[in-house]
């Protein structure tokens, strides 16, 4: 997995699918003809655009499901107040704003996970 920076402060979602799919976060962003904040949604019609296996929901984590599965896209509400993409691959966060973290994510509160079914 290789670590896509996003290159304004809206395009967390398009950096996680370009991380996923291997393409160019510009294709990515024409492709999703959208610069601008991404719903669930869009992320899953993107990934079924490329063929990307992924599950048919967005999950909330609660003591039911408690644990994302080992290569999910996260959403989390960040300290600063705003919702924000990441991706949870091998145990690291690929995070396209606050970079490779490796341990406890500490820039807000995963809320639920949308599991990607595809190996790297």
């Amino acid at each position: 997995m290789e670590l896509i920076m996003q290159p304004t402060p809206e395009t967390c979602g398009q950096a996680c699918i370009a991380m996923i799919t291997g393409r160019d976060i510009e294709e990515v962003i024409k492709d999703m003809r959208t610069s601008g904040p991404a719903s669930i949604g869009q992320l899953m019609e993107i990934l079924d655009f490329y063929g990307v296996k992924h599950a048919e929901r967005n999950t909330r984590i609660s003591k039911k499901n408690p644990e994302p599965y080992k290569y999910f896209i996260l959403t989390v509400h960040t300290n600063a107040g705003y919702t924000h993409w990441t991706l949870l691959y091998d145990n690291k966060y690929y995070d396209p704003e606050f970079g490779l973290i490796d341990g406890e994510y500490s820039y807000g509160k995963i809320t639920s996970f949308l599991a990607i079914f595809k190996e790297s």
